[in-house]
């Protein structure tokens, strides 16, 4: 998985190309999530518009970047999921608790 990040006013954008699974792909995930946060920054956008497979850890890495954003006064919240990550997110019902955007202006905006 090939993970970048880039600052958009106060909101940094995580984007994500590959498979967010079990392994490298989230522990990287992870590191980057902890030190953005140790760095101060607490409103994270994840965009997931490159991801095609998201297994249990992958989807473990994102509550832990939501709720760890929240703990510091952020949010996380998600850009462009594709139909695998959607379907993932609507039966473990955390599509209520992720704010999804469709569009990167408007989730920039939403902040």
């Amino acid at each position: 998985m090939e993970l970048t990040t880039r600052e958009d006013g106060r909101v940094t954008v995580l984007t994500l190309r590959g498979d967010l699974v079990i392994g490298e792909a989230e522990t990287a995930f992870k590191r980057t999530v902890t030190r953005l946060l140790e760095e101060g920054h607490v409103h994270l956008l994840v965009d997931l518009s490159g991801v095609g497979f998201l297994d249990s850890s992958g989807l473990g890495a994102l509550v832990r970047a939501l709720t760890n954003s929240q703990k510091e006064g952020g949010q996380t919240k998600l850009l462009q999921p594709g139909p695998q990550v959607v379907k993932l997110l609507q039966m473990t019902k955390l599509d209520s608790v992720f704010e999804i955007h469709d569009k990167l202006e408007g989730a920039i905006s939403s902040f």
